[in-house]
Formats: structure tokens, sequence, C-alpha cells
């Protein structure tokens, strides 16, 4: 079977190893283990890194059965911005171009949605062609850039968007199915699209495959922490990701500030980090160790209590299940977020954490783990248990792999 996936904002295959797989990386791997043949398209420009793979129309054979073609595009600097939404078009343009040369046919294919105009170059014309198309949406565009506006704007700022969203839901209609993350975010998908639904509709997890460090590995790891004053005598409570509009940290200062004997580590980078570092200046018990790769997560994993996941309670996150909230069910970690909705349903109906608000506030969550060790085990029992039961990297991405081949079989 040949499959097509289109799938930008991610690291590549041919990035440095440190990259974190994400859908691209591990459909593929999946997909080639297999023995099906996989056609990756992507964008040159690196969003994690803001920095450029090529600087043109590029192709990378990984293997006998993986190719990565990179579609050039302009680039940016900042997460929001004009600059991303002239990139993102330029893509598309240079997208259309290439797929213009194309002369081979995939079996099925697996675009990945945002953004939306590369994908609905990608969909139509695999639809002209009568290849078999999911649809993998892991964000509401264009809904999600109306929310950020002020209420009286928001009328205005659709008004702006209004070709956005002719072009979204005309791609979710005309493709042969979706896939989403969440339950919600697939009823959003049908509601906003007006679509129909489909057998080809289905939920898989955004997850991750476990590891484990070799022993001189995880020794590395430790000493590192240890030089960072980060030990397993200490409560330490973690927040692992990119610092951005996306996330509130006032009440994660607040609980910092009453339970000082608890250590806040807060890693990554990102447009907000320096103020979220302004925010905490006068926190000892608060430790910024700046971007961390998947060994030293693993490592910090095991002499940590719980994670923070501080999501602003908007559409995007309410409907969803970030990847956050499955590392913390892989790692054994209960969850402290203020997310309703489907995080909120999750973390009550399995007793995997705490949903913290202004009356039950994030200190007293924390300060009742510390305080009952039992409690804590049952959760860290609870969040092991569901991840192997619903989020298991194998079974999602082996179910993923047999959705497809259904797919091209049916065409």
């Amino acid at each position: 079977m040949n499959v097509w996936i289109l799938q930008t904002g991610e690291p590549l295959h041919c990035d440095e190893e440190s990259a974190r797989p994400m859908r691209a990386i591990n459909l593929s791997n999946k997909l080639t283990d297999a023995g099906h043949n996989v056609v990756l398209w992507s964008s040159s420009f690196y969003h994690q890194k803001k920095r450029h793979r090529s600087r043109r129309y590029a192709v990378h054979k990984i293997s006998r059965r993986l190719e990565i073609r990179l579609i050039h595009s302009l680039g940016y600097k900042k997460h929001i911005g004009i600059v991303r939404v002239i990139d993102h078009a330029h893509l598309a343009w240079n997208l259309r171009a290439a797929l213009k040369k194309e002369k081979t046919i995939p079996d099925v294919a697996f675009v990945g949605y945002p953004p939306i105009e590369a994908s609905a170059i990608m969909s139509n014309w695999l639809k002209n062609k009568g290849v078999p198309t999911i649809l993998d949406v892991k964000d509401l565009w264009p809904s999600i850039f109306v929310d950020v506006f002020p209420r009286v704007l928001r009328p205005f700022a659709r008004f702006l968007l209004y070709p956005y969203f002719v072009l979204a839901k005309k791609t979710m209609k005309e493709v042969d199915g979706i896939s989403t993350m969440s339950q919600g975010f697939l009823d959003w998908c049908l509601n906003f699209s007006n679509r129909y639904p489909s057998e080809n509709d289905r939920v898989f997890r955004l997850t991750t495959l476990s590891m484990d460090l070799e022993f001189k590995k995880s020794c590395a790891e430790r000493l590192y922490w240890d030089k960072m004053g980060v030990t397993s005598d200490d409560a330490n409570i973690i927040f692992v990701g990119t610092f951005s509009t996306a996330f509130d940290f006032e009440q994660v200062y607040i609980a910092a500030k009453l339970v000082k004997d608890c250590h806040f580590i807060l890693c990554g980078h990102g447009p907000c980090l320096s103020r979220t570092k302004d925010m905490m200046r006068d926190l000892p018990n608060v430790i910024f160790p700046g971007w961390i790769d998947a060994s030293q997560l693993k490592s910090l994993s095991g002499i940590s209590i719980a994670t923070l996941a501080p999501y602003k309670n908007v559409e995007n996150f309410t409907l969803n299940i970030p990847n956050k909230i499955v590392d913390s069910l892989m790692f054994g970690l209960p969850i402290l977020s203020p997310l309703k909705g489907e995080v909120k349903s999750l973390i009550s109906d399995n007793k995997v954490g705490f949903t913290y608000d202004d009356k039950n506030t994030l200190a007293s969550c924390i300060q009742t783990l510390v305080a009952d060790s039992k409690l804590h085990g049952e959760m860290s029992i609870n969040a092991k248990n569901l991840y192997k039961d619903k989020f298991e990297f194998n079974k999602v991405y082996d179910g993923l792999v047999n959705h497809l081949e259904s797919m091209a079989a049916g065409k």
C-alpha cells in the first residue's frame, strides 16, 4: 500500500535526534513497519525551531519505504502574526505547484489540519484523483482566531476571516473521513462543517511511545537534575511545554507562593517565557531549566509527584485532550489542570488528578496530594492503567494503520 501523509508544524525524521516524535513520525514509522510505502509531505520551515530545513523544494530518502518531500515556505519568527499567515499561503501555493507535476497517486492519504490552506489544496487534489482521504484535525482553526478578539469585536473578526471559514468547511466536507484526538473535537468538526457522520470518522488519541532509559543514561540525567537542585527528596511539580498564550500561570504563581515546601520546575521555551519568569522572579522554589529532551523529561518525571497543565479554558482545549495530559498518564503522574470539558471529565471519572479553580485552588490541590501519600499512589496507578487502556501507543497507531488499510481496500 502506498500512503501519503501531509503534516506540517511537526518534527520530522530528517531533524535532529532529540526532536520529539509526533503524528508525522509516529504514523510513518508504524506504516513502514507494517510493510507500506510512505511519502511524507511537509514544510521546509521547522516550526518548533523557527528555521528552515531547506530554502527550496527538497526530497529526503529516509529508507527504502519512507520519503520526505519538503515544500518551501517563507517562514516566520512569531507563533501569531501576519507573517505566519503569509507563510501558510506561500506553502499552499508551492504545494499546489508541486502537485501539478505529480504523476503518482497514492492508495490512501492522511492529511494534517491545520494549516487550512495546505490541507485544502492537498485534500482537493486527492478528491479529484479518487484517493480515499482522512483529515486529521488537531486545532479548531479558524474559530480559535476569533476567540482571541474582545467579545465586541468578534463579529468583525469573523467577517474578516470569512474566506477561511468557507475553505475549512469545504475541506471537512469533501474528505472521506475525519480523525481527531477526542470525541468533543470530532463532534465540533461535524457540527462546524454541517457534515453527516461517516464510518470513516474516528478518534485516534495523540499519544507518545513510552521509553526506557538505559542505566547509564538514567544516571546521567539524574545527575543533571541534581546539579539543577531538583532531587527526589523534594515534592516536585512539573510543567513541560511551550510558554505561549495558551497557558495561564497566575494560579501557579499563587500556589508556588503558598506551598513553599514544593518545587515547581517549569521547562521549555516560547514567546511568553520572559513574562512568566518575571512573574515568578521572587519565588526561590520555582526553577526554569529551559528546553529539555525526552530522556531528561523521563528522568524528571521519575522524581516528581504531579504535572501542571495550566491551559486556558477556551474551546480548542476544553473539547480536546492535549498531549500533556497523555504524557502525565504515561508517566503515572496526577494531573493538575483548570480545564473543564473533556479533561475535567477524564480526571474526575478516572481519579487521575485534580481540576482547580478559584474555589478549589491549585495550592489546596497540591497540599492535599502532598499530605495524602495513599491518595497520590492511587492516582498514579489509575493514571498508568488509563494510559494502557485508552492511550497506549501501539493500540492507537495500530488501529490507525488498520483504518487506513480498510479505507484503501474499500475504495
